[in-house]
C-alpha cells in the first residue's frame, strides 16, 4: 500500500542519515581521495585544457561551498549531502587545478628530434656512477646546444659517459660532443609514458658522449643542491673505500639515494624476492634513522639525571630526531616515498612533542594531500601508490588490532613478546604485500610469491644491522673512523643479498600475469578506500567495486597484434599469451616490454620463423591469426596483392596501393605520425597518439 511504501522510504532515509552522520569525524580522510580524482581527470584528458578553466572552477565551487557552509550542521539529510557534494567537487577541482599549475610552471622544452653529433656546453649538476664496467651518467643544466635555439633548449639533459671516472666536479662547466635523442614515447598504447616522466623531471633530452667531458670553467657549488651532491660523492667515495662490490653499491643507495651502481642481477633478485622496497628510500629507512637518533639522544640525556629531571628529554630527543630525519632526506634526495616518509615521521615526532597520539589515518591523509597539491604528477607513479597503500593498510589493520595487541603484550613474558615481534613482522609483511601487490602487478606485471619468507629474515637485518651502523657512519666519517660501522652494515647487506638470490632461485618464485586494465585497478582501489575510510555497515557496499574489478580482470581481452613505432618490429600474441616477434635485431627494448606486459618471458621470445602458422618470404609474411588474414608487406611491390588477400595489412613502407581492400591498414606514415599501434581480436585499432592525445610532454610518438 502507498502508506507502507512511504514509511519504508522514510525508514531508508533515516538509516541513511544515521550512516552519513557517522562519517563526520572521518571527512578529512576523503580529502586526498577527491584531490586524486581531479588530478586523475586532468592527466586522462587527450588535450591540454585552458589554465583559466581550472582556476575558475575552483573559485566558483569554493564560493558556492562557502554559501552552503551553514548546511554542514543541517538536520536535513539532503542539505547536508548537497554541502558534501559541493565540497567533494571543490576538492576535485583543486586537484585538477594543481595538475594544470604544475604543468604550467614546469614548462620545460623537450627535444623534438635527434641531434647527432652535436657540441654541448653545460654545467655539471649530477654524477651517477653505474654498475661496474657500465660507465657514468651525468646531468647538465644551463645548456648551450649546437643548432638549437635558446627557446628550444631543454633545461636539463642526461648523458651516459663510457668512462667510469671523469675529471670533473659538480658545478664545473663542461664541453662535450654528444648524441642527443628525445625522451621515448610509450612502446604501445597504455604503456608507461616516459616522455611525461621526463617532462616533470625537467629532463628534455637523453643521449651519450663520444669522449670524456672537458672542463671549460671550473666552478664551485653555488647552491644547497650542488653542495649536497658534492657531499653525496664524498660519502660514496668513503663507502667504496671501505666495502667491496656489490655491498658498496647497496650501502651507497641507502646512504646517498644513488641506486645506479646496483647490478641488474641484484635488482632482479630483490624484485623477485619481494625485497625491492628495501632499496627505495621510504618509511622503513626514514623511520629507522629517526628511531636510532631518538633513542640515542634520549639515552645520552638520561645519563645525566640532573638534566633529565629538569627537562622533557623525550621531546628534545624527538626534535633532534626530526632534524636528523630531515637531514637524511636531503642527503638521499626528495623522492615521493622519502617525502611522504618525512611528512609522516615528522608528524609523529611533532605529536610526541605535543603529547598527542602519533599514529592515525589522519596522518596519512594529510601527507597524501600535501604531496598531491605540490607534486600532482606523483599520483600516476608506482612509488606514491605503493607507499601510501602499504602505510594506510598497516595503520588501518593495527587500529583494528590495537586493543588485542596491547592486551597480549601486557600479559606476555620474554618468549611470548619475542613471538609477538615475529608475529608483527609476519603480519606487516602480509598486509604490505596484499596492499602493494595489485599495484606491482599493474605497473610491473610481477608478484613475489615468497616475499613473506624473504622479509621475515631480511627486515630484522635491515632494522638492526644495516641502518643503525649506517647512521653512526655519517658521524664517524667526520673523524675517519667509519670503517668498522660500515663493515657491520656490509655484512648484513651481504646476508640480505644471499636471501634475495636464494629465494629467487626457488621454483615459481614470481608470478607474471598480463597487464590488467586500468579500470580494474580503479575499482579495486575504490573498494579498499571504502573499507578503510567508511565507518559503519556501509562498508559492505565495497563488495560492488571489488566484484567489478574481478569481473573486469577475468573478462579483459588484450591486443593480439602489436606494431612498433618504427615498423621494424611486429608482435603476434597467440591464445596462450605467447608473444612471437618478427625480428630480434630491431627494437629489442620494445619486445621486452611487450613480453612483460602480455605475460611472456622476456628472455625467451620466439621469432616468427619458428612458428609453422606464419609463412614468410622475401617480400613479406602471411598468417591466419585468430581467424583473420594478416599480411606484412616489406616491399611496395607486394602491397597490391596483400590488399586483396588480407584483413589486416601492416607495412613499414609508404602505402602505394590505394585504395586498399583490407579493412585495417597500417603503413609508415601511420606509425610515424601516431606512434606504436595495437590491434585487438575484434579489429579495434589504437595508437599511442589516440590514447594519450596532445599534451605539453607529447613531443613525438616514436621511440
Amino acid at each position: 500500500m502507498p502508506w507502507q511504501e512511504e514509511s519504508r522510504l522514510k525508514a531508508f532515509w533515516a538509516a541513511a542519515g544515521v550512516e552519513v552522520a557517522a562519517q563526520r569525524e572521518r571527512l578529512i580522510l576523503w580529502v586526498p581521495v577527491w584531490l586524486g580524482c581531479g588530478i586523475g581527470l586532468y592527466f586522462c584528458l587527450p588535450f591540454e585544457p585552458p589554465l583559466f578553466l581550472g582556476i575558475g572552477a575552483v573559485a566558483l565551487l569554493l564560493a558556492l561551498w562557502a554559501l552552503l557552509w551553514p548546511l554542514r550542521d543541517s538536520e536535513s539529510l539532503r542539505g547536508y549531502l548537497g554541502w558534501l557534494l559541493i565540497g567533494a567537487l571543490s576538492l576535485g577541482a583543486a586537484g585538477f587545478c594543481s595538475g594544470q599549475m604544475r604543468t604550467h610552471f614546469v614548462s620545460t622544452p623537450l627535444l623534438a628530434k635527434a641531434l647527432d653529433p652535436v657540441d654541448v656546453d653545460g654545467r655539471l649538476v649530477g654524477i651517477d656512477r653505474l654498475e661496474e664496467g657500465q660507465g657514468t651518467r651525468i646531468i647538465l643544466d644551463r645548456l648551450e646546444i649546437e643548432r638549437l635555439a635558446p627557446e628550444k633548449t631543454p633545461e636539463r639533459i642526461r648523458l651516459k659517459v663510457r668512462q667510469t671516472e671523469i675529471d670533473a666536479h659538480i658545478g664545473d662547466r663542461v664541453h662535450v660532443l654528444a648524441g642527443l635523442n628525445p625522451p621515448s614515447a610509450p612502446v604501445e598504447p597504455y604503456a608507461f609514458d616516459f616522455q611525461r616522466y621526463a617532462y616533470f623531471k625537467k629532463l628534455g633530452a637523453f643521449g651519450f658522449t663520444y669522449r670524456v667531458p672537458e672542463v671549460t670553467v671550473p666552478g664551485d657549488p653555488d647552491g644547497i643542491g650542488q653542495t649536497l651532491e658534492e657531499l653525496r660523492q664524498h660519502v660514496r667515495a668513503r663507502i667504496e673505500a671501505a666495502l667491496p662490490y656489490p655491498e658498496a653499491a647497496i650501502a651507497v643507495a641507502l646512504m646517498t639515494g644513488e641506486r645506479t651502481g646496483i647490478s641488474e642481477e641484484d635488482w632482479e633478485a630483490m624484485r623477485a624476492s619481494g625485497l625491492a622496497h628495501m632499496l627505495a628510500i621510504s618509511g622503513l629507512h626514514v623511520g629507522l634513522v629517526a628511531s636510532v637518533i631518538f633513542m640515542c639522544c634520549r639515552f645520552v640525556m638520561a645519563v645525566f639525571p640532573g638534566f633529565a629531571l629538569r627537562h622533557p628529554i623525550k621531546k628534545y630527543a624527538a626534535l633532534l630526531a626530526l632534524l636528523g630525519a630531515f637531514s637524511y632526506m636531503m642527503m638521499v634526495g626528495m623522492t615521493i616515498p622519502t617525502l611522504r616518509a618525512l611528512l609522516m615521521t615528522g608528524t609523529v615526532l611533532v605529536a610526541i612533542m605535543l603529547d598527542r597520539i602519533p599514529f592515525s589515518l589522519r596522518l596519512v591523509a594529510i601527507a597524501a594531500s600535501v604531496i598531491l597539491l605540490v607534486l600532482p604528477e606523483s599520483l600516476l607513479g608506482a612509488s606514491f601508490q605503493m607507499s601510501f597503500a602499504a602505510v594506510a593498510s598497516l595503520i588501518f589493520f593495527y587500529e583494528l588490532m590495537r586493543g588485542h595487541l596491547s592486551r597480549w603484550y601486557r600479559r606476555a613474558g620474554t618468549v611470548r613478546r619475542l613471538a609477538l615481534y615475529f608475529f608483527g613482522v609476519c603480519m606487516t609483511t602480509v598486509i604490505a604485500t596484499i596492499a602493494t601487490g595489485p599495484f606491482g602487478l599493474f605497473h610491473f606485471q610481477q608478484f613475489a610469491v615468497y616475499s613473506l619468507l624473504s622479509n621475515l629474515f631480511a627486515v630484522p637485518l635491515m632494522a638492526f644491522l644495516v641502518m643503525p651502523p649506517a647512521v653512526f657512519s655519517y658521524v664517524l666519517m667526520l673523524c675517519g673512523l667509519e670503517e668498522w660501522s660500515l663493515h657491520v652494515s656490509g655484512w648484513a647487506i651481504r646476508a640480505i643479498l644471499d636471501i634475495a638470490h636464494g629465494v629467487t632461485a626457488m621454483p615459481l618464485s614470481t608470478w607474471t600475469p598480463p597487464a590488467a586494465p586500468l579500470s580494474s585497478l580503479l575499482c579495486l582501489v575504490g573498494a579498499a578506500l571504502f573499507i578503510m575510510l567508511w565507518k559503519g555497515r556501509g562498508r559492505w557496499l565495497a563488495l560492488l567495486p571489488l566484484i567489478a574489478s574481478i569481473v573486469i580482470v577475468l573478462t579483459a581481452q588484450g591486443p593480439d597484434i602489436l606494431v612498433s613505432s618504427s615498423g621494424k618490429l611486429i608482435g603476434l600474441i597467440d591464445r596462450d599469451r605467447q608473444l612471437w616477434v618478427s625480428t630480434k635485431r630491431s627494437d629489442r627494448f620494445d619486445a621486452e616490454i611487450w613480453a612483460r606486459r602480455h605475460g611472456s618471458d622476456p628472455e625467451d621470445i620466439p621469432k616468427w620463423d619458428s612458428n609453422p602458422d606464419i609463412l614468410c618470404g622475401e617480400e613479406g609474411c602471411r598468417t591466419n591469426w585468430n581467424g583473420r588474414a594478416v599480411a606484412v608487406s616489406y616491399h611496395i611491390a607486394a602491397q597490391a596483392e596483400d590488399c586483396a588477400w588480407a584483413d589486416i595489412l601492416i607495412t613499414p613502407e609508404p602505402m602505394k596501393a590505394r585504395p586498399c581492400d583490407a579493412p585495417v591498414v597500417i603503413d609508415l606514415f601511420d606509425l610515424r605520425d601516431h606512434g606504436a599501434h595495437a590491434i585487438w581480436p575484434d579489429n579495434a585499432v589504437k595508437s599511442v597518439e589516440s590514447v594519450r592525445g596532445h599534451r605539453p610532454w607529447t613531443v613525438s610518438n616514436r621511440r
